[in-house]
C-alpha cells in the first residue's frame, strides 16, 4: 500500500464536515453512510479513523497497550507525586487552568492547563507544577518530538464532549488518570474505555472519539501524545517541519479570527481587529441601526449603546474587549 495519501486535507477535510452534521441532524447511521463512502473512495481506512492528516500506511488501530510504552512505567511509578501536586488544586482556574475546546463540549465544563505544545514549552505551566513538569521533561518523546500536546485535563461533572476525531494518525494520546471517579467513560471507535488512578490509557485520537463524565467530583488526568510507533523516520520529519513554529501557528490563529493584535490587560485579554474584519462588523451594525452587538449565553443581543463591562461597547470596530 503506498504511504502517500491519494486525497488532501480539504477533501478529508469537507467529508468530515459532512459526516459531523449528517450525525447531528439524523443520527450516527445517517452519518455512517457516507464514512462508508470515503472508506470506498480510499479517503480513509475505517470508517471511524477521519483525520484531516492522514498517513494511510499506519494501522488503524483505536486502543493500544500500555505495556508497549516504556515511559508509560515511567509515569505510573511517579504516579503519587503527580497527584500529590494535583490535589492542592482545589480551584482549577486559580491555578492557570483555563477552557478547553468549547466547540466540542456539548454540556458542562472542560478546562486544561498546558505544558508543551509542538515542542514549545510555557514557563508559567511548569512553574506552577513543577514537580509534573520535571517528570515530563523526562520523556522527550512527548516533549522534544513536539507532535502534538501536554497539558493536564480537568473535567468537571456532567460533561459531555462531543463525538470528534483528532487532526493526524500519526500520533498517539497517553492518559495518565489522576483523579478518577465513577462514572466517567469514553468511547474510541467501536470501543468504550474507562480510566484508573495511577493507570495509563493509550489510544488513538484520530478515530472518532467521545467522552462522557455522569460522575459527582472531577476527572483529572495528564494527557500527552507521543508519534505512532510505526511512523518512520522520513514521514516524522515532515510532520514535524509542516507543524511550524509557534510564531507561525500564532499569526495563523490570530488570521483565521480576523484579529490585528491581542494584549493581557491583568486578568482580562483586549483584541483589535483586522480593518478587513472591523469593516464588516460596522456594516452589520450600520444594518441594524445599533451600537452594539454581544453573545450573552451563546445567545446574540444587538443593542443601542450598551456598554460592555469595561465601559467601552463590546463591538467597537477597531478594540474590542474580549
Amino acid at each position: 500500500m503506498s504511504t502517500t495519501p491519494r486525497w488532501s486535507a480539504a477533501v478529508r477535510t469537507a467529508y468530515n464536515r459532512l459526516i459531523e452534521v449528517l450525525a447531528e441532524e439524523s443520527g450516527p447511521d445517517g452519518a455512517r453512510r457516507y464514512a462508508d463512502l470515503a472508506v470506498a473512495e480510499g479517503i480513509w481506512r475505517d470508517p471511524l479513523q477521519r483525520p484531516e492528516h492522514y498517513l494511510p500506511s499506519l494501522p488503524p488501530r483505536a486502543v493500544h497497550d500500555p505495556a508497549d510504552f516504556w515511559f508509560c512505567r515511567y509515569l505510573e511509578e511517579n504516579y503519587h507525586l503527580i497527584r500529590a501536586e494535583v490535589d492542592r488544586v482545589t480551584d482549577p482556574s486559580g491555578a492557570g487552568f483555563v477552557s478547553a475546546d468549547q466547540s466540542l463540549v456539548g454540556a458542562g465544563r472542560w478546562e486544561e492547563i498546558t505544558f508543551y505544545e509542538a515542542g514549545h514549552r510555557f514557563a508559567e505551566a511548569c512553574a506552577r507544577f513543577p514537580v509534573t513538569a520535571s517528570l515530563i521533561e523526562g520523556i522527550p518523546e512527548a516533549t522534544a518530538a513536539g507532535i502534538g500536546v501536554v497539558t493536564l485535563s480537568w473535567l468537571h461533572p456532567g460533561t459531555h464532549i462531543r463525538p470528534h476525531c483528532g487532526g493526524t494518525n500519526a500520533r498517539l494520546r497517553v492518559h495518565l488518570g489522576l483523579r478518577v471517579p465513577a462514572g466517567t467513560r469514553m468511547r474510541v471507535g467501536a470501543e468504550t474505555v474507562t480510566w484508573q488512578e495511577g493507570r495509563c490509557l493509550v489510544f488513538d485520537d484520530s478515530f472518532d472519539h467521545e467522552v462522557w463524565h455522569e460522575g459527582e467530583s472531577p476527572r483529572v488526568v495528564l494527557l500527552m501524545d507521543v508519534c505512532h510507533p510505526a511512523l518512520d523516520p522520513v514521514n516524522l520529519d515532515l510532520l514535524v517541519a509542516n507543524q511550524g513554529s509557534f510564531e507561525d501557528r500564532a499569526a495563523g490563529f490570530l488570521r483565521a479570527r480576523g484579529l490585528r493584535r491581542v494584549q493581557r490587560d491583568g486578568a482580562a485579554v483586549r483584541a483589535d481587529l483586522d480593518p478587513a474584519t472591523a469593516r464588516q462588523v460596522a456594516h452589520y451594525l450600520d444594518g441594524r441601526g445599533a451600537d452594539s452587538v454581544e453573545l450573552r449565553d451563546g445567545r446574540l443581543v444587538v443593542g443601542a449603546g450598551t456598554p460592555g463591562v469595561d465601559g467601552r461597547h463590546p463591538a467597537e470596530p477597531e478594540r474590542e474587549g474580549r
